[in-house]
């Protein structure tokens, strides 16, 4: 039960929330933790790029989809985009995923019924066993930018506007997962969550991404909320249902300031609010705990994001019945590269 607490206070304090007596003490601990992480990273990304350990090529072409820092960066919606447009080419398209996080398997075999997706921590041998039953003919590598056993052909990495970087230091002590150069070894760069920021802080990213790496292509791209769906039986509610009523929200995202300014912007203002670490798997305790105070507060309803639904589908629709927002990735900026990339590497003519 102290787990997540401690896992939210430190990433809380990665991003320069908090302060006190505490965190003087856990400060120096986290910086030598940080430097073992990146020299491990660095050691085992200098293996397989000097093909000391040797990446396995599949026999189709390989898209790699991942995160710079942890969690919030529009990744899972990315993928989805990705595999929908492989789909509307004609072409079979295969996500291959860890699956440490079920919210996110769930989702896409919720909203991508055609596509063949492959769960496993060994990706190699999970794209093996499917290709023996499915003719593929591109597959996208779900938080690939750490994962080397996999050759791929175009690395696609997400950026967060909302907070790109953090304090610049690798995790535990900041939130990046890589060294902000790998941006030089990507393809594309897609920035999340634009609609968020100021348009001098869109500019002022762009530049900071070119001044790392010159040649990257920059995609922008912001989440559209659609509308609002019952729990137990799917039916819908438009956005502006929820206007001048009171809400009470809860979220176990990677960015749950994003959820919560979306809401915002539809004029929803939540008089409760319930954050919960990124991929929490919500316990009935927790979810009783929500509904307890959702109740003592007057509330007109509870909401939350499709990702936590599908985490826990069955107990938050029993004990909360909520409605969750239903969102679909936006671009603002040129979504023909990514539409011409997937074009090239499966042989399809756009319509």
């Amino acid at each position: 039960m102290m787990f997540g607490p401690i896992r939210n206070y430190l990433r809380l304090l990665a991003e320069g929330h908090n302060k006190g007596g505490l965190s003087k003490i856990l400060i120096p601990v986290l910086e030598v933790a940080s430097l073992v992480y990146g020299t491990v990273v660095s050691i085992i990304r200098f293996l397989y790029e000097k093909k000391i350990l040797r990446p396995k090529r599949l026999p189709f072409p390989v898209v790699s989809v991942g995160n710079l820092t942890w969690g919030g960066t529009g990744k899972t919606p990315l993928v989805e985009y990705l595999a929908r447009k492989v789909c509307e080419y004609h072409r079979t398209v295969m996500i291959l995923t860890r699956g440490y996080s079920k919210d996110e398997v769930n989702q896409f075999h919720h909203h991508l019924p055609k596509v063949v997706i492959g769960v496993g921590r060994n990706r190699v041998r999970t794209a093996q066993a499917l290709i023996a039953k499915n003719r593929i003919d591109l597959a996208i590598l779900d938080d690939g930018l750490q994962h080397w056993p996999v050759e791929r052909d175009a690395e696609i990495v997400t950026v967060n506007a909302l907070n790109p970087f953090g304090n610049g230091k690798l995790i535990p002590r900041g939130i990046l997962r890589e060294p902000v150069t790998i941006l030089r070894k990507a393809t594309i760069v897609v920035i999340s969550h634009v609609n968020l920021v100021k348009p001098e802080e869109r500019e002022k990213l762009r530049n900071r991404i070119r001044t790392i790496a010159p040649r990257i292509q920059i995609v922008e791209s912001f989440m559209e909320p659609l509308f609002f769906y019952r729990a137990q039986n799917r039916s819908r509610l438009s956005l502006d249902r929820l206007q001048k009523e009171r809400v009470t929200t809860f979220s176990g995202v990677g960015a749950p300031r994003s959820f919560q300014l979306l809401l915002m912007n539809l004029q929803i203002k939540p008089i409760r609010n319930f954050e919960f670490p990124d991929h929490h798997v919500f316990t009935e305790r927790e979810l009783m705990e929500i509904k307890a105070v959702a109740e003592s507060a007057s509330t007109d309803e509870i909401v939350t994001t499709e990702k936590d639904f599908y985490r826990t589908p069955e107990a938050i629709t029993r004990i909360l019945n909520p409605l969750i927002l239903a969102v679909r990735l936006r671009f603002v900026t040129n979504e023909d590269i990514l539409t011409e990339l997937l074009s090239r590497f499966t042989g399809a003519t756009r319509s």
